[in-house]
């Protein structure tokens, strides 16, 4: 498993030897060689001060317990978030690159930036570049980086994430914002489903109390904006997902990514995971179809919220 860990105990041994690399230090800015055992705790200080205050994080990359590598964010001179990562020389060419700037990106969002992310990568180190390409950076220009591990300036390609969609476990600072969100007729008359809750307070203990009956409640960021949420809860005997986004997040394809996401990280249960739809919602029908979802049923049914009966799809995933 790769995960992100705070550096520490023996860990920062550890560190010290992936950091004391040549080829780290000369695509990196900040990073001279050689190094001393004394300047990987001085960094690890600053680094932790720094994300005190906000504007920068460091982890350690473990996988399986064994550090492979770091990833790291900080805020540049113009105040823009900048992600970094680096892999440890033993454990080059197993794609562990393009997962550790995924983390990285996940860790921004995590600590709550919001906003474009943008990263640098030296004019020599193609392969960075067609690392952060794959997670959806564009380019977005040139530029000259004092490098210590160069001695001099180190010419760089600049690139940004634009309109970047997480996944997280739902938090409180999350809910104020998602029962915004629901305050919106129109989309309780298209969803057939769902009754709009009266305030905060009570929107919150909806949200906790289908937690705490086992429902995986996610959180939608587009950008690291609260852009709606994504849950997958128990009923009548089967898994079933539901969405919804705030009106300023829709038409964008984000419902779609954010399903894909879950799909791609979830345990899937034995029947699949499984989700209803009134038909005549064209756009969530779409969504689901765009997941991989085939229909397997349809079901009539009075809707509190039109008045009147409307036939809800059956979707089940996987298909099969």
């Amino acid at each position: 498993m790769l995960e992100l860990k705070a550096i520490e105990g023996a860990a920062v041994d550890a560190f010290f030897h992936h950091l004391n690399d040549a080829s780290i230090a000369v695509m990196a800015g900040t990073v001279p060689h050689p190094i001393t055992p004394d300047w990987v705790a001085d960094r690890l200080a600053r680094r932790l001060a720094e994300e005190e205050a906000g504007t920068a994080a460091q982890r350690g990359l473990f996988e399986d317990g064994v550090l492979v590598g770091d990833v790291s964010y900080f805020t540049d001179t113009h105040g823009h978030i900048q992600i970094g990562y680096a892999i440890s020389r033993a454990h080059r060419g197993r794609g562990l690159a393009s997962r550790a700037a995924a983390l990285a990106i996940a860790l921004v969002r995590d600590h709550g930036h919001t906003g474009p992310i943008r990263a640098g990568y030296a004019k020599d180190n193609p392969a960075s570049g067609r690392v952060l390409a794959k997670l959806g950076f564009l380019p977005d220009g040139e530029d000259m980086v004092p490098s210590l591990g160069r001695g001099g300036d180190m010419p760089v390609w600049s690139v940004i994430l634009r309109g970047d969609v997480h996944l997280r476990p739902v938090q409180d600072a999350d809910l104020p914002a998602l029962y915004r969100h629901q305050l919106d007729p129109d989309a309780y008359r298209l969803a057939a489903g769902g009754t709009l809750k009266a305030d905060v307070a009570t929107f919150a203990a909806h949200v906790r109390a289908a937690v705490a009956a086992g429902a995986d409640f996610c959180t939608i960021l587009h950008e690291g904006h609260v852009a709606g949420y994504l849950a997958a809860f128990d009923r009548d005997g089967v898994r079933e997902i539901s969405y919804w986004l705030g009106r300023a997040f829709r038409g964008q394809g984000i419902a779609a990514r954010a399903l894909r996401l879950f799909l791609d990280r979830a345990e899937v249960p034995a029947d699949g995971f499984h989700a209803r739809v009134a038909l005549d919602h064209v756009a969530s029908v779409r969504v689901l179809q765009k997941c991989g979802f085939a229909q397997v049923g349809t079901e009539t049914g009075f809707s509190q919220n039109r008045g009147a009966e409307v036939q809800d799809g059956l979707f089940r995933w996987p298909a099969a």
